[in-house]
């Protein structure tokens, strides 16, 4: 039985980024917005890989409250697909090479894998999101000097990656992948940290990409902004050790759920109270 916090809702939701795109969108701060945006860009083609990823074992489940998850993961996944295509192609109207930023994510998403490793990367991946999601909603002050239209992308996009943060691992344990409870579980793990570090190191590397397109010099003083933001405050890659940890115990069920309810209910919140930028 699920619960409020629970519930995959599909907001469709435009919010007009392509004609409000601002290369310092985050408070007037370019390296803030850069740190954002070297995520962003990768998201649309992660997006897709998710969807293909669980439907591939769709057929195989019997479980029809994870069928329904399945169904309700797919839909918000399409709109942030839609809202975040939208996004690169304000990066792209920036001048930020985004072509050769998905190129790269490309090769990464395109390895030829198994179907089970591709369910265990988008597992890995979507906690990746998950504790992005939870850094945006759990500092709502974050937000607050970010220009509207990203204010409530980035809402929007934290709200629902927790409302189906989850699903994949459910997927994972009710799908016939012939492995051993104890196989999984070490592979799993093995996945998470590969994809860490290549997701870590794809968006660093979009970070340089992005600056230097803006004239800025990446030398050491922007090497040691660039890591105060991640590491110090406001900390974003700091924020992903503690479901780093999470993820590892066996039978680590996903985030969201009781667990979350607050910070779904403070999403839905501030989702609630802040005018959209284009309505839908």
């Amino acid at each position: 039985m699920t619960s409020p916090a629970d519930e995959i809702i599909a907001r469709d939701i435009r919010f007009g980024i392509e004609a409000q795109a601002d290369r310092a969108w985050f408070g007037g701060d370019l390296m803030m917005s850069v740190v954002v945006d070297a995520l962003a860009v990768m998201l649309p083609e992660g997006e897709r890989f998710f969807i293909r990823s669980l439907k591939h074992y769709a057929p195989d489940i019997d479980d029809a409250e994870v069928q329904a998850e399945i169904r309700g993961y797919a839909v918000q996944e399409a709109f942030h697909t839609r809202e975040h295509e939208a996004y690169n192609a304000a990066l792209g109207a920036l001048g930020y090479d985004v072509a050769g930023m998905e190129a790269r994510l490309n090769r990464m998403l395109g390895r030829e894998i198994g179907p089970v490793l591709r369910l265990m990367s988008t597992c890995a991946i979507e906690q990746v999101t998950y504790s992005l999601a939870r850094f945006i909603l759990k500092r709502p002050e974050l937000m607050d000097a970010a220009a509207p239209a990203y204010r409530r992308l980035w809402r929007w996009h934290a709200l629902e990656e927790l409302e189906h943060s989850a699903v994949a691992l459910r997927v994972l344990r009710a799908a016939p992948t012939g492995l051993a409870p104890w196989k999984r579980y070490l592979l799993r793990v093995a996945v998470l940290n590969a994809v860490f570090a290549q997701m870590i190191w794809l968006a660093i590397g979009n970070m340089h990409v992005m600056l230097r397109a803006t004239g800025v010099r990446t030398g050491l003083r922007t090497r040691l902004r660039l890591a105060w933001l991640l590491f110090g405050r406001p900390g974003f890659l700091r924020g992903l050790v503690g479901p780093w940890f999470a993820y590892m115990r066996p039978g680590y069920p996903g985030g969201g759920g009781a667990a979350d309810a607050g910070l779904v209910a403070e999403g839905r919140r501030l989702l609630r109270d802040d005018p959209p930028a284009v309505p839908a």
